[in-house]
């Protein structure tokens, strides 16, 4: 068991560094953006035209990649069965690269049916233009889905440094695409860097994937028993995982009815919201994965019991004060990112306005994401497809009514309602599952955790307006007010968790020392 606390010790290491690096040049990637484009028009055609290859890939994919596909291979390499787990990784890779083809192409050919209809608020010039960045952005799909099942072969594997390089190779490209092409070819420019960071997404694994035994073959594996399995639980899994995606899609299509330039806002508000996410909650669900997959393959109930509380709790941990701390500080973290070129202070505004609501879902997101992952660990893939939609069906009729009362404010809202409520059912349901889920040390570390943050948004509310005066202009002002307030806060908080006797502090502090004994 040493060992492999070690492993995950190291591996959530690794994870959190890459998932930073990826989350700070992702950052970068919209800093570079937003002095490019601020919140203009075309700017807003792009991100409309990215929604349906981006819907393509996470619906037929996603689904397989981080729930279908891992269980599945863990499964045979626990039973100690290497050379057929290779072999239907190697069949499962084909069909899935084979689907997105075929799916890409179907959607170039109607692109101009569904674009109408997505973007109905917009005049024709712009369906024009959107019709061709989707064209040239189904391309995306294709190559980074084919990454992503690399991903899940890696991680059933438990080879986690190529996987972390990947995305790092993938928002470079658009960088590269936003800073150096796109002043002079427009948003085209980024359409194109999409797909050659796509590329390099799934290059830079390939030498990884050859270590692991597998050689490319054109077998499709449709009578493989193993392969059909996949297949029975992606089919749900992915209409489970729809939940998010209709969710975006839903906001994506109301935003059009707003003016010009929300739509843009409410993604660079999203993309802020992300960092905390990513950088720790769902590199933590992304690392247990893998293990808990195991231990339900040898049926090792408690030990998925005990993880999935940890890890909730340490979300809790995390995430309510990260959430109150982006709430406070949304304008002077906007204003230091993004508040250059055409980026003006109406746009800083604007996206602080969405971020403030983005914000009070993070601890729902990031359960959702832990929760979801547990569930598929067990193979259960219809639990979590009911709840979701459940929560489909609430976060249409909360956008739909919100988006009229809170603009761009209200799609935020709504997302982090239905976020709030799936957690919440998906909680209520594995309890009975598990027989529990350790319920009251959770709740001892929500209390510790209310308590810390209340002395702390005090503190982040002195620095920032003190640094600031509540001004939305850019520059070293918004910057330093952001450092400081994020330093003291954070100083506080930890202060407070200490004098509580919190377990969380050490477990947090050992997962970055590398040390097997708490994890």
């Amino acid at each position: 068991m040493s060992s492999e606390r070690r492993r995950i010790a190291s591996a959530a290491t690794l994870i959190l560094v890459a998932y930073g690096l990826s989350r700070v040049l992702g950052a970068v990637r919209e800093l570079v953006i937003a002095n490019t484009f601020g919140t203009n028009h075309n700017l807003d055609d792009y991100r409309v035209a990215f929604g349906v290859p981006d819907l393509l890939f996470n619906l037929l994919l996603a689904g397989a990649i981080s729930s279908a596909f891992i269980p599945v291979l863990s499964e045979h390499l626990a039973k100690n069965e290497p050379e057929r787990a290779r072999q239907i990784a190697g069949r499962v890779l084909n069909a899935s690269f084979l689907i997105l083809t075929v799916g890409a192409a179907v959607l170039f050919v109607v692109a101009p049916w569904y674009v109408s209809l997505i973007a109905f608020g917009y005049s024709g010039k712009d369906h024009e233009l959107i019709v061709a960045l989707t064209r040239i952005l189904l391309l995306q799909p294709i190559f980074l889905g084919a990454g992503g099942m690399v991903i899940g072969i890696l991680t059933a594997y438990q080879r986690f440094f190529a996987q972390a390089l990947a995305p790092l190779f993938y928002n470079g490209a658009i960088i590269v695409a936003a800073a150096v092409f796109a002043p002079r070819y427009g948003v085209t420019a980024l359409a194109v860097g999409v797909v050659c960071g796509a590329i390099l997404h799934v290059g830079v694994q390939l030498p990884s994937l050859w270590r692991t035994g597998w050689r490319p073959t054109m077998a499709l594996g449709v009578s493989d028993p193993g392969v059909r399995k996949v297949g029975r639980l992606m089919f749900p899994i992915a209409l489970g995982l729809a939940a998010a995606q209709v969710n975006v899609f839903v906001d994506t299509i109301l935003g059009t009815s707003l003016p010009h330039g929300r739509v843009a806002a409410l993604r660079y508000a999203d993309t802020i919201a992300q960092l905390p996410l990513g950088t720790f909650s769902q590199a933590l669900a992304f690392v247990l994965f893998p293990f808990l997959a195991r231990d339900a393959a040898v049926r090792a109930i408690d030990s998925i019991r005990h993880r999935t509380a940890l890890a909730l709790r340490l979300n809790i941990f995390v995430l309510v004060p990260a959430s109150v701390g982006l709430a406070i500080l949304g304008v002077p973290i906007t204003a230091a990112l993004f508040e250059r070129g055409q980026f003006s202070q109406e746009s800083v505004r604007q996206t602080a306005y969405a971020l403030t609501f983005f914000s009070l879902g993070l601890a729902g997101q990031a359960a959702t994401a832990l929760l979801v992952r547990v569930f598929y660990a067990l193979q259960d893939v219809i639990t979590p497809l009911r709840i979701s939609l459940v929560v489909i069906a609430v976060n249409l009729g909360t956008n739909v009514i919100l988006v009229q009362l809170l603009a761009q404010g209200g799609l935020a809202l709504g997302t982090s309602i239905a976020a709030t409520l799936n957690a919440i059912l998906l909680m209520r349901a594995l309890r009975g599952r598990l027989g529990g889920l350790e319920g009251r040390a959770i709740l001892r570390t929500v209390r510790r955790a209310l308590i810390g943050v209340v002395p702390m948004a005090l503190v982040t509310t002195g620095v920032a307006y003190g640094i600031t005066g509540g001004s939305l202009q850019g520059g070293l002002r918004p910057l330093i007010a952001t450092l400081a307030a994020v330093a003291l806060a954070a100083a506080t908080y930890v202060a407070i968790q200490l004098g509580l006797r919190s377990e969380e502090v050490g477990v947090v502090l050992s997962v970055i020392r590398r040390d097997r004994s708490r994890v």
